[in-house]
């Protein structure tokens, strides 16, 4: 496996750690020791991480190699690797820019930055010149203008960004764009510990939330002795800190607080505590009977090798979002491993989509919906009758049992639930055609009930060959649809009150239909099992789930006509009984057109990882309809 190779921006308590590490786990078995939450990612471990450049701007730092440099003042964090290889590593004056505070001169040399009497070099270059692949940056918070300096470097070498401190890039809409079109990820912004003061308050606050109790007020205060705490004693510089961690926390709960009743923040500078920060948390609440319950709790944590053993995962699956030649905020790795991520998300939910995308899946969150817009639906647009395909088995779901895909729970109701639901609710749909198959009597049972609750009507029809594909299923309800136009979904498709707004807008042309489509391809779950449509301006060309070059992929929902039938039919009669099948006959006749729906939340809930990833989405979200 080939290394790594690093580079470091702020030579400070925190990287002194991370360096320190690197060769702890090289020098111990990694999966054997403590405080690492992943061992190997894609296969790469904490020995195969080099670093190859440094920058900096103190006196006692610059011009010395960075094996060296960790240990030098004002660093004080805890040493617990002494021992270093010898590195060619001379870490390089950087530009001073907004770095330092005005009131460190006020404090002794071996608590504050002294500025090193040296040239500031192109970061950019040293960036080019070493074959850094990811830069970590280490800045003091407030320190905008430097942070920005070094994105610049990375978007002009082409080297990915890990931003640790609250100037937000990966979560600015305009930076993170730049990084999208440079092709250029990043993960940011600023860095969680694995067990500080901003993760253990995210989780006792949704804790509250989850077991029924009502959080009126809440604060964190804390307290430390490095140069970050001597740095936010100037209060300009702490504003973005602040933000950052009470975002943070606010985004766990079903409710954000009033801004008088949460206070979140770093508190005052206590010089003989070093690295040592404490955290003060207090929540008071209500419960059972509104009676009052109070909770206090003191965290002590070594400040930075906290943040190191986060560091560390966050590096590599930057490198992995470069190798994958990905661009822009990497969503599910910003939102699990930084307080103020693009998306905020669960942070269990987070870690499942991190973990699916170090194993090859898309970076981008399942359950977020960042660029998806409002819609609002006219009468004109509302379609009264939908198709549901319920007939198949449901074996990569559930491949040890035999529930039917539309009976499995998701977030407090069943598949069939949330399709019928949110098509009532989105497009004014009332009257629902389902296609039966495995497990008839059970599936017809369940949503006879779900029409009643709903106020809906259902009708069925099921086909001798619903086995042979889902063209024979959809082909059976010919006779009950025909002249009529009509949403066709998939049971096991799942998505928000947008998708079908928007779909159902567009016009729809006769004996036609119009496919929704996503056009953002890296962020396509499970893209290998996906149904991959190419385009030609709005109409389709090709549909098929092997197409090496496509365009965009089918979310399993359109609107038709009974054009679709014909269609169906020619398909049967080659043999071939795939809705697929039928589209691509219509695609011939040009009658086959998509509708862009990118950024409206959807997913094929086809596997346990995604019916995880769908729980969180649904669990967490405002159904809305605009």
């Amino acid at each position: 496996m080939s290394k790594i190779k690093i580079a470091i921006a702020g030579v400070g308590n925190c990287a002194s750690s991370l360096v320190q590490g690197l060769e702890y786990y090289r020098t111990n078995n990694a999966a054997d020791s403590a405080g690492l939450m992943h061992s190997d990612i894609a296969g790469h471990g904490p020995a195969d991480i080099e670093v190859v450049a440094a920058f900096d701007i103190d006196r006692r730092k610059v011009g010395k190699p960075l094996e060296q440099a960790i240990f030098a003042h004002p660093n004080c964090t805890t040493v617990f690797q002494q021992a270093l290889p010898v590195s060619d590593v001379i870490v390089s004056m950087a530009p001073v820019l907004d770095g330092i505070a005005d009131h460190m001169d006020d404090y002794d040399d071996d608590r504050a930055f002294r500025i090193a009497d040296a040239e500031p070099v192109n970061v950019a270059e040293v960036l080019k010149e070493t074959g850094a692949e990811v830069l970590v940056c280490y800045m003091p918070v407030g320190s905008e203008e430097a942070v920005q300096h070094y994105a610049e470097a990375c978007l002009d070498a082409r080297v990915a960004m890990v931003n640790c401190v609250p100037v937000f890039i990966a979560s600015d809409p305009d930076w993170a764009e730049r990084f999208r079109e440079a092709g250029v990820p990043i993960v940011g912004d600023d860095i969680k510990s694995q067990v500080g003061a901003t993760i253990v308050h995210r989780t006792l606050g949704r804790l509250f939330n989850d077991r029924g109790v009502s959080l009126d007020r809440t604060y964190q205060l804390n307290t430390g002795g490095n140069t970050d705490f001597l740095n936010m004693l100037e209060k300009s510089r702490l504003k973005s800190k602040k933000k950052s961690k009470t975002q943070s926390v606010q985004s766990q709960l079903d409710e954000a607080m009033e801004g008088d009743d949460i206070h979140i923040g770093p508190s005052d500078y206590v010089p003989w505590q070093n690295d040592n920060k404490v955290a003060f948390i207090r929540m008071e609440g209500r419960g059972f009977g509104d009676v009052p319950m109070h909770l206090e709790l003191r965290l002590s944590v070594e400040d930075s090798p906290n943040s190191a053993g986060v560091v560390i995962d966050a590096l590599r699956c930057a490198k992995l979002g470069l190798d994958r030649g990905i661009g822009g905020p990497l969503e599910a790795p910003s939102s699990y491993y930084m307080k103020s991520p693009p998306v905020q998300v669960r942070d269990h939910a987070a870690r499942i989509s991190t973990d699916a995308f170090i194993a090859g899946k898309s970076p981008t969150l399942a359950f977020a919906q960042p660029n998806s817009r409002p819609v609002k639906i006219e009468d004109g647009d509302r379609v009264e009758t939908a198709l549901i395909l319920a007939a198949g088995y449901g074996s990569r779901l559930f491949p040890n049992a035999s529930l039917p895909k539309p009976l499995a729970p998701v977030a407090g109701a069943t598949m069939a639930e949330w399709v019928v639901q949110t098509l009532k609710d989105s497009v004014g749909t009332k009257r629902f055609v389902v296609t039966l198959g495995h497990e008839a009597d059970m599936v017809r049972a369940h949503f006879e009930s779900v029409a009643r609750r709903n106020d809906v009507t259902v009708e069925f029809v099921q086909s001798d060959n619903w086995e042979a594909g889902n063209g024979a299923s959809t082909l059976a309800a010919a006779e009950l649809l025909a002249n009529e136009r009509f949403v066709l979904t998939m049971c096991d498709h799942l998505y928000d009150a947008s998708l079908p707004m928007r779909l159902v807008q567009d016009d729809l042309q006769s004996g036609g239909m119009r496919l929704a489509v996503d056009m953002a391809k890296q962020a396509i779950f499970d893209v290998d099992d996906a149904t991959k449509v190419t385009i030609d301006g709005e109409n389709i060309r090709e549909i098929n789930k092997e197409l090496a070059d496509w365009d965009a992929a089918d979310t399993g929902v359109m609107y038709c006509t009974d054009g679709l039938f014909d269609a169906l039919r020619q398909a049967s009669a080659d043999g071939e009984h795939g809705l697929s099948d039928g589209l691509r006959r219509l695609a011939r006749d040009g009658k086959a057109q998509v509708s862009d729906v990118t950024g409206s939340w959807w997913l094929d809930v086809d596997t346990p990882e995604a019916l995880r990833m769908a729980e969180e989405f649904l669990a967490g979200s405002a159904r809305s309809v605009g």
